[in-house]
């Protein structure tokens, strides 16, 4: 295992990811059981395929841009008051909650929310290479993102069991904005430019940049053919989830009636998924040096397929659990090698703004599968449902892939 030296610049930097990702779990939590789980709002399978959208779509939609906008401004400055305007953001949600204001307003005020996160997070893995460089930096991407998804599911524990607790959100939206905060300053602690960029774009360059961006990572992405399959492949599994995610939250609530039950039952079961993605995705390394890409990514599929099958039979949260396994299997250990076969295949040049494309194919991905289990879910059992979708696209994704990790770095 690389070792990673702990200068002051990463701890700093690990700390300003750590407390505000905990802060996201908190409130992506908080968001999850005001909306979906409030015995008062009584929300139907279509207006939860909507807060999926609403709380998915910021992470697709805000990534095609990122480059371009800190390429703008002082980086240090983002990563500062980025976390001090999502602080404010949290105490706006908060009055909005206990209030009474419009659904479009809520609504707005999470995109916001949740946009601003995108960009922080975004903005905090463009900076590592001014901090570490050569080996330390293969290790500090690894190191780091697994920090903070593990804080984030610390704090929507935490979440879950503060609302449990004082029988509201408040408290927990109160604690994220203060973590938020902690966030912004530790932040201060770097100096100024010291984050980069290098040389600012200027203001009236930004639109026409951002476009040509999308346009040209799409453009790219089409060209090389072992990219192009690869992406189409974890896109396919990805929308699996989305149906998962339906199931979790509308099985949840049929076998609970207090939202604190309930919730709890859909962080458990999206525990057991990240526990198996992470796992699988540390495991796709050692396999594929044993064996071929396509029969490491075969086995995943069967077992997910297995998984998947067996959850029809058995009760409804040992299968969430089932379906949780199905969702994450096949797909952790194809993202991995979707994420390699990217690096290879696509040219420094435009690698970034491939890979903003490719944070929107699986980010939207997830959504559509969300919203045709959600919709169907009234004239359709959910787990049959969550059988015919995660089937056909575990299969159509082990094929796509295929093709992708057996053809060569070249385009076509």
């Amino acid at each position: 295992m690389q070792k990673l030296r702990l200068t002051k610049e990463v701890k700093r930097i690990a700390l300003v990811r750590i407390s505000g990702q905990f802060g996201d779990g908190m409130i992506q939590a908080s968001i999850a059981g005001y909306l979906l789980f409030s015995p008062e709002r009584q929300t139907s399978a279509p207006q939860i395929a909507f807060v999926l959208a609403i709380t998915l779509l910021p992470y697709s939609l805000v990534g095609p841009a990122i480059g371009v906008i800190a390429d703008v401004i002082d980086r240090r400055n983002i990563v500062v008051y980025g976390n001090a305007l999502r602080a404010t953001v949290s105490l706006i949600l908060l009055l909005i909650v206990l209030g009474t204001a419009s659904q479009a307003l809520l609504a707005i005020t999470i995109l916001l929310l949740l946009g601003i996160d995108r960009f922080v997070l975004a903005v905090l893995s463009t900076v590592l290479p001014r901090i570490v460089s050569g080996k330390e930096l293969v290790a500090i991407d690894g190191y780091l993102p697994t920090m903070g998804t593990v804080s984030a599911a610390t704090g929507a524990a935490t979440a879950v069991g503060i609302s449990a607790i004082f029988d509201s959100i408040t408290a927990a939206l109160i604690v994220a904005a203060l973590l938020y905060s902690i966030a912004a300053v530790l932040a201060t602690g770097f100096a100024k430019q010291s984050l980069g960029p290098d040389q600012k774009l200027a203001w009236s360059a930004t639109k026409s940049r951002a476009i040509e961006d999308v346009i040209q990572g799409v453009s790219v992405l089409m060209k090389t053919r072992p990219a192009r399959y690869a992406l189409l492949s974890i896109t396919a599994q990805r929308v699996a989830f989305g149906a998962f995610t339906v199931a979790s939250i509308l099985t949840a609530r049929e076998v609970y009636q207090t939202e604190s039950q309930a919730l709890a039952v859909v962080a458990g079961s999206f525990a057991v998924a990240a526990i198996v993605a992470g796992t699988i995705g540390v495991s796709t390394p050692t396999a594929v040096n044993r064996m071929s890409r396509e029969t490491w990514l075969l086995i995943l599929s069967v077992l997910s397929a297995i998984a998947v099958i067996t959850a029809q039979f058995v009760p409804a949260l040992f299968a969430l659990g089932l379906a949780g396994f199905a969702a994450t299997c096949a797909p952790g250990g194809n993202k991995v090698l979707t994420d390699e076969r990217l690096q290879v295949t696509i040219p420094d040049t435009h690698r970034g703004r491939a890979f903003a494309i490719y944070d929107t194919a699986i980010n939207s991905a997830v959504v559509i599968g969300a919203a045709v289990c959600a919709l169907l879910s009234d004239y359709i059992q959910i787990f049959d449902l969550l059988l015919v979708v995660s089937l056909s696209t575990i299969t159509i994704g082990w094929f796509w892939s295929k093709i992708a990790n057996s053809g060569t770095a070249t385009s076509a």
